[in-house]
């Protein structure tokens, strides 16, 4: 069952790489860091805070920081999630200056497990504001939508879990992309548990846009979670 999963996951990976196989552009590296934090405010409430740094080749200055605040609802048994949150995001912009973004999203999300292997998905509904005094944007704010696919495998008795996952992104209020794919993620790694409450996240993320020139991005990435 595994090696079926995996074996779709990288027909899905070079299937997004054939989508653009006629377009020039490049492909770029990068690295991310992160931290989450997650404690239990009460019975099915949750409190989540993250930070994040993005790194990309071609400079020695991170590309984007960010931090994110919010609160998720467990429904009955766990299996459903509601969750709101903020993020305030600093950026090299297009007009290569650091700009400030505000993004408010809301999640839902379903997770269920069939033996060690447990399947999530994920929709998010988000706004961004960005600075009009950096730049001129069409449109502002933008209205996205995220769909995320997620496969995790538990070996009985072993501190590490495999994990692999496909996010499309679309555009909900820009006229030329509206309802349109614009970005497929892939990711992929191990979650190590470390002790009862600290895992770290090892994985591989695969950025590839759709509907613009912007350069595919493959990244390493490590997330430390307590």
């Amino acid at each position: 069952m595994l090696g079926r999963l995996a074996g779709c996951g990288i027909l899905l990976l070079f299937f997004s790489c054939g989508l653009r196989s006629q377009q020039a552009r490049g492909t770029e590296g990068g690295m991310l860091l992160s931290l989450v934090t997650e404690r239990d405010l009460y019975r099915s409430l949750s409190l989540s805070l993250e930070e994040e740094l993005r790194l990309i080749s071609g400079g020695p200055l991170p590309e984007r920081a960010s931090g994110s605040l919010g609160i998720d609802y467990a429904v009955g048994r766990r299996h459903v999630k509601i969750g709101l949150y903020y993020a305030f995001i600093y950026l090299y912009g297009e007009e290569h200056v650091y700009e400030s973004r505000h993004r408010f999203f809301l999640n839902l999300s379903y997770r269920h497990s069939l033996g060690p292997l447990t399947f999530s998905w994920r929709i998010r509904l988000q706004e961004t504001l960005r600075n009009e005094s950096r730049g001129s944007y069409r449109i502002n704010p933008r209205y996205g939508m995220k769909n995320k696919l997620e496969a995790e495998y538990s070996p009985w008795g072993k501190p590490w879990k495999p994990f692999l996952s496909c996010d499309v992104s679309t555009n909900l209020n820009d006229p030329e992309t509206r309802y349109d794919a614009v970005r497929l993620r892939f990711q992929g790694g191990i979650v190590r548990r470390l002790n009862r409450t600290t895992s770290i996240d090892l994985f591989v993320r695969w950025d590839e846009y759709l509907k613009d020139l912007d350069p595919r991005v493959i990244s390493i990435g490590v997330t430390c979670k307590n």
